[in-house]
């Protein structure tokens, strides 16, 4: 069964820690934080397990016939941790996230100017692909076009920057933008 797009999906990861961050020290159990959140029991368990691995949940003694009960132990702020649930940090997203923070910083770029603002190699493909479909959902405008036989590459500044979270290309191929929870699609252009 496929995976719906994070538009249509039930509450996550951001709202299961925005719930645990608002226990205000407080000691917790999943059913409290999927009934505040709506998230799906599986999901927060799975979260739950990753960030008592990482660290930043201490689950409690488990009193006989008592529900499990986690304490927040290293409160990071509002972005929610990504963590599997070994407690290993997910680095999917990490590169729109680079490569959204470069579009922001520099307002005019080519997609090998985001490459050297990032700190960890990504690749041109990868770059390039993210550019164009910001292009096509109306993110980027295109101040110099693209000239194979003279060997430019298209020159992009941002024109719509609506918060610090990068918009996310989903696999149906068009983009949602975590700040203002829009979907976007592409014009015919692509």
């Amino acid at each position: 069964m496929a995976r719906p797009p994070v538009d249509e999906s039930n509450p996550g990861r951001e709202a299961i820690w925005a719930a645990v961050r608002g226990r205000n020290g407080n000691a917790f159990c999943v059913s409290e934080i999927t009934g505040l959140t709506g998230a799906n029991d599986k999901t927060a368990r799975d979260y739950f397990k990753g960030l008592t691995a990482a660290g930043y949940l201490q689950q409690q003694p488990i009193q006989p016939g008592a529900v499990a009960r986690w304490l927040l132990v290293r409160d990071i702020g509002v972005e929610a941790p990504r963590v599997r649930s070994d407690g290993t940090a997910v680095e999917q997203g990490s590169i729109t996230e680079r490569l959204w923070r470069g579009m922001y910083m520099q307002k005019e770029f080519t997609y090998l100017d985001l490459l050297d603002t990032t700190s960890t190699s990504i690749s041109v493909e990868t770059a390039k692909s993210y550019c164009q479909m910001l292009l096509a959902t109306g993110y980027l405008r295109v101040l110099e076009k693209a000239d194979p036989v003279r060997g430019r590459i298209a020159r992009y500044r941002l024109i719509r920057n609506n918060g610090p979270k990068p918009p996310q290309i989903q696999r149906v191929k068009r983009v949602y933008d975590p700040n203002t929870r829009e979907v976007f699609m592409p014009e015919a252009r692509l």
